[in-house]
């Protein structure tokens, strides 16, 4: 038994170390070994602390602040990239319409979530739940206005602005099961529920989760350890978030795939242009889908 937890935190460590070294191979060009040495040296440098006197406690902060702020916020990033920044450029390009209707429902989306989480904790703390119920009403509101302000059909605007960047996703999972393009009556279902968690449901109980372990250290710090404790701990944080974020803005490229990515989203594509034709009274013709279909089978 212990043998196999050893085997599985040494296969731990490889994907931890890799990671990194990888994107620093990426941008530096430089060879394996030295990139490898680099990042492990990094590592023992920054886990030292760990095996000191004080080791166990400062341990038990990091971990504290790592799965209270840090997991929490990359979480939230991820659901900002997926749902609120994929795809945004250009689907407010589309129209006028598309760039009002998404403004609209981005704006009237976040400043409630943003300043209900803030004041539910630090002004209402003794009622704060009532601040969840609050965000479900102040998201319909956004999307009422979104839709009236947007000039466009309900589907148009459920795939095209509602689930803009989401529904591409979603999409190229449930055009798996139907290879030959034809839909599903489940798949309008996982559609909007991938939809609705992505883009509304997660972001909004993690920037109230984020309020909520705030609020709680400042009122109580973890552990009851001295702030010297709490400094120490949080240098550490912040060279993980150094480590984290700083890779995002140093890429001078695009990442480069050898299958052309395009192509896992172009279920998408064809039933977005089906919506917009009947949204204008005609019938996407055939040979113009059978045309979308051999350009697609062209870049493969």
């Amino acid at each position: 038994m212990l043998f196999c937890l050893w085997i599985s935190g040494l296969d731990s460590a490889f994907s931890y170390v890799e990671a990194i070294n990888t994107n620093i191979m990426d941008f530096t060009k430089l060879p394996r070994p030295v990139s490898a040495l680099i990042v492990t040296i990094m590592g023992i440098s920054m886990t030292a602390l760990f095996t000191t006197n004080i080791g166990w406690i400062l341990f038990d902060m990091v971990d504290h602040y790592t799965s209270d702020y840090m997991v929490l916020a990359i979480v939230l990033m991820q659901c900002i990239s997926v749902g609120w920044q994929f795809e945004a450029d250009t689907t407010s390009a589309m129209s006028d319409g598309h760039r009002k209707a998404q403004k609209a429902l981005g704006t009237l989306f976040w400043v409630p979530v943003v300043l209900l989480g803030f004041y539910a904790h630090f002004g209402f703390a003794a009622n704060k739940e009532v601040a969840l119920l609050v965000m479900i009403v102040t998201t319909m509101i956004a999307c009422i206005v979104s839709k009236s302000v947007s000039g466009m059909t309900f589907s148009s605007w459920f795939y095209e602005i509602f689930g803009c960047g989401v529904g591409k996703l979603s999409m190229s999972i449930t055009h798996l099961s139907n290879e030959n393009g034809e839909r599903s009556g489940w798949m309008p279902a996982f559609e909007f529920y991938f939809a609705c968690a992505i883009k509304f449901i997660n972001p909004a109980i993690l920037t109230y989760m984020l309020f909520e372990n705030f609020y709680g250290d400042v009122n109580s710090p973890y552990a009851e350890q001295p702030m010297d404790m709490q400094v120490l701990s949080s240098i550490i944080i912040v060279l993980m978030v150094f480590l984290v974020f700083v890779p995002m803005f140093i890429c001078e490229y695009p990442e480069i795939f050898e299958h052309n990515i395009d192509l896992e989203f172009m279920a998408d594509v064809i039933f977005e242009a089906k919506i917009r034709a009947e949204a204008k009274g005609k019938v996407l013709p055939t040979t113009e889908m059978s045309k979308i279909n051999m350009d697609t089978n062209t870049q493969a």
